[in-house]
């Protein structure tokens, strides 16, 4: 993770130095990998929220599954009488 800052800092201190020397093909370059670099993003925010919604889906039905069978277990069982 570190050296991807790293490597984000000197990708930007390249792409300042291309726009102050003018060179448009390694502006051009930068700004490829930018939005390569974005899209390898946008794919990873999609695998983990499916992720998460497989992950919601479950413990709905975790929870359906106790709160039937609490209510099973409440109809079944005769209420306690006190004396």
């Amino acid at each position: 993770m570190a050296q991807q800052k790293a490597d984000s800092h000197q990708s930007n201190d390249q792409a300042d130095d291309a726009r102050e020397n003018g060179n448009p093909l390694q502006v051009t370059s930068e700004m490829a990998k930018a939005f390569q670099e974005l899209a390898h993003g946008e794919r990873t925010a999609s695998a983990l929220e499916s992720k998460l919604d497989d992950i919601e889906s479950r413990i709905e039905q975790l929870l359906a599954t106790m709160e039937n069978s609490t209510q099973d277990h409440g109809q079944n069982s005769t209420p306690s009488q006190s004396k």
